[in-house]
């Protein structure tokens, strides 16, 4: 015996099924919450947005400036990872919009990272940028290092630690002859890893700076440059024509 065609019942049942399994197939895309902090990848840039990858084909939003140096320049590409903190949802769209906290050190094919001076994110608080150059407070002197506060943050999220072995100072030195509690400083971000724990180094900076110095001494060693060992030897001064005439008169 052939199977029997379902009836209009059976068809209302199998849609009710669908569209059930549909609306579960929606809620077990993930919820987030404002203030909720995330990793993220960026995944594309537009002319005023950045979006990033949060995993479960959902994407969030950052807004393009929050991303951007003091000139403009944007400080992630595609493929960049970055901590952030969830500023909002859209209750219509579940648009996730997001804010920035901490932008992760990229290789520049070199084997060193840019060196950026962080500037101010959304919200006031400055962007920590990993291979960044930032100023701050010494807070407190350890045998293992120095705690740093690092400019305009407040707590313990803007607070680093520079190990002994990157505060530049000799092997077995007492830190406390060489800072004090209160002095300004300036280190370079290593790491800020996903606890929020901040890394940093002031021996790292001085060599960037030493780096610095060269590349622009080989820049100057150019055909006429200051350092072109190639470059004629600037004409001697045999003085005026009424020393000449003396000399001759001399003789």
């Amino acid at each position: 015996m052939s199977p029997s065609r379902p009836s209009a019942a059976s068809n209302e049942s199998f849609a009710s099924l669908f569209e059930q399994s549909e609306g579960a197939g929606k809620q077990r895309r993930r919820q987030y919450h404002t203030g909720e902090t995330v990793e993220v990848t960026v995944v594309a840039i537009a002319r005023e947005a950045v979006f990033a990858d949060l995993g479960g084909k959902q994407e969030g939003m950052f807004e393009r400036p929050a991303l951007s140096d003091g000139d403009g320049k944007l400080r992630v590409a595609v493929g960049s990872r970055v901590s952030a903190v969830v500023s909002g949802v859209d209750s219509g769209t579940g648009q996730v919009r997001l804010s920035p906290v901490v932008v992760r050190a990229s290789d520049d094919g070199d084997g060193s990272t840019s060196l950026a001076v962080s500037a101010p994110a959304a919200g006031g608080a400055p962007l920590l940028v990993e291979g960044a150059r930032v100023k701050g407070k010494v807070t407190g002197i350890e045998r293992y290092g120095i705690f740093v506060q690092i400019a305009g943050t407040s707590g313990r999220s803007g607070r680093g630690l520079v190990p002994t072995v990157e505060t530049a100072t000799p092997r077995a030195a007492d830190l406390k002859k060489h800072f004090t509690v209160g002095q300004e400083i300036e280190a370079k971000i290593l790491n800020v890893d996903e606890s929020g724990k901040i890394r940093l180094s002031i021996s790292a900076l001085r060599v960037d700076e030493e780096r610095g110095q060269f590349e622009s001494y080989a820049k100057s060693d150019r055909p006429g440059g200051a350092g072109d060992k190639g470059a004629k030897p600037a004409p001697r001064n045999f003085g005026t024509l009424g020393d000449l005439l003396a000399k001759k008169v001399k003789r």
